[in-house]
């Protein structure tokens, strides 16, 4: 299945709450972290996918989130 970008920052703590709450709605987030730790995490983002079926749930799921 394809996978969607919901969601990218440099902030973990926040990417992991993001996972949560997705989680917490039945929908199996992937996180991927692309930031260079060579370089202090100045580079790169972290990167929450969904599967394409579950892309404006996650969205709303994400908006509430930062309410």
């Amino acid at each position: 299945m394809e996978k969607i970008r919901v969601y990218s920052s440099k902030n973990e703590i926040e990417a992991n709450g993001i996972v949560r709450a997705l989680e917490e709605q039945g929908i199996v987030p992937h996180m991927i972290n692309k930031t260079d730790s060579a370089h202090a995490k100045l580079f790169g983002y972290i990167e929450v996918y969904v599967d394409h079926n579950h892309q404006a749930k996650a969205e709303q799921v994400i908006k509430d989130y930062f309410k």
